[in-house]
């Protein structure tokens, strides 16, 4: 069902940049951005109370629905809310003198209490009727993203040179529970909670409860190189290309299905599996090629 006060999401959003030529054919640029976001969708259930009791890892425990003649309600709310700011610094030089080069650096800090815009599979808040425990760094918050690339003209026998890198810090995941501990039927979503006196029955207030995308994955970096040469034929034009993607063959680890998966029951101590990065991204591939401009 759908929540009768139900409304679109907004955004008021104000980026204020600066961009100057500080050497011959090169600028350098500033550039800060703010968004807020409101009424943005997120899946809730309808039919859940507390019971008063606590939860094994300390957060408030679901009892019997309030409504016993239905099960779950999910409804779709339009409560949820995020927070984005970053700052860019770009390096630009234009094509002169057969060189050109681009650089920009951004950090920035991307946060909400549900990242469930558009994604209907499944109720995503640990606490549906609590979403205040639910902020922290969205699905797609990474802190640093830094992209370059170059291109050259060399004077030697009309060869060309060119590239682009690429980093980005890990994207966030969420530890979680392979059980449901509070009660409200969904699974893998509850947290744990760590310093209780006892791991596996804490109280509420007790110890730290480990918050929402509060781990990254690794970094992620692609260095990627090209190499050609153009002969001209009759009305045509043959290039022949050499090319390297990953070039220095960087793992790029990903997340796997059981990373994020903390223990059952709020153990103190997580799996052995547990933030263990076992994908792998693309190896290094080298190819060449050939076309034909006419």
């Amino acid at each position: 069902m759908v929540d009768p006060n139900f409304t679109n999401p907004h955004t008021d959003r104000v980026t204020l940049g600066t961009e100057r030529e500080l050497f011959r054919e090169t600028a350098f640029g500033l550039e800060y951005s703010y968004a807020k976001t409101e009424n943005l969708e997120r899946l809730s259930d309808l039919n859940l109370a507390y019971d008063g009791k606590a939860s094994t890892n300390g957060m408030p425990h679901y009892g019997a629905r309030p409504n016993k003649a239905y099960g779950r309600v999910t409804t779709y709310m339009s409560d949820a809310s995020s927070k984005y700011w970053g700052l860019t610094g770009t390096f630009r030089r234009r094509f002169a003198e057969h060189f050109q080069a681009y650089a920009a650096v951004t950090y920035s800090k991307d946060k909400d209490n549900d990242s469930n815009e558009r994604n209907f599979s499944g109720i995503q808040a640990e606490d549906v009727n609590n979403l205040r425990r639910s902020w922290g760094p969205s699905v797609r918050d990474q802190r640093w993203k830094v992209a370059t690339n170059f291109s050259w003209e060399t004077p030697w026998w009309g060869v060309g040179f060119s590239g682009a890198f690429r980093y980005y810090t890990g994207s966030t995941f969420t530890p979680v529970l392979s059980a449901d501990v509070n009660g409200d039927t969904i699974s893998s979503i509850d947290r744990p909670t760590i310093g209780c006196a006892i791991p596996t029955a804490c109280q509420i207030g007790e110890g730290t409860h480990l918050g929402r995308s509060s781990f990254h994955a690794p970094e992620l970096h692609f260095l990627d190189l090209r190499l050609s040469k153009s002969f001209p034929i009759a009305a045509a034009r043959l290039s022949v290309f050499a090319e390297c993607f990953n070039c220095s063959n960087a793992a790029n680890r990903t997340l796997g299905s059981t990373i994020s998966v903390w223990n059952t029951n709020n153990s103190a101590t997580p799996l052995a599996t547990f933030a263990r990065f076992n994908s792998i991204g693309d190896p290094r591939t080298i190819q060449i090629a050939a076309r034909v401009d006419f």
